[in-house]
């Protein structure tokens, strides 16, 4: 069984597309608490309310939080959806 490389960890920053009503779509700045396999997790881009839905598949996903908007509240990406935020500290 081969191991599989995954991208991100905690504490990396990554960008998430959020969907927008009438303008383009913005990107938003998560912070990655843990990367984990799961059939749940939200569909981006994200529309508000946020909403974790289930799927059919397992694969990987990031546990996030939205910084600077809720950190308190912790969603599931899929790994496919995330953009590795460079150059953050």
């Amino acid at each position: 069984m081969s191991k599989v490389i995954i991208p991100i960890d905690f504490g990396s920053y990554v960008y998430i597309e959020q969907h927008n009503y009438g303008a383009k779509n913005d990107m938003f700045v998560h912070k990655v608490i843990n990367v984990l396999k799961s059939n749940t997790y939200v569909d981006v881009p994200v529309k508000l309310p946020r909403k974790e839905t289930i799927h059919k598949d397992i694969v990987y996903v990031a546990s996030c939080i939205c910084c600077g908007v809720s950190e308190r509240d912790v969603f599931r990406y899929r790994l496919e959806d995330i953009k590795v935020k460079e150059n953050m500290p």
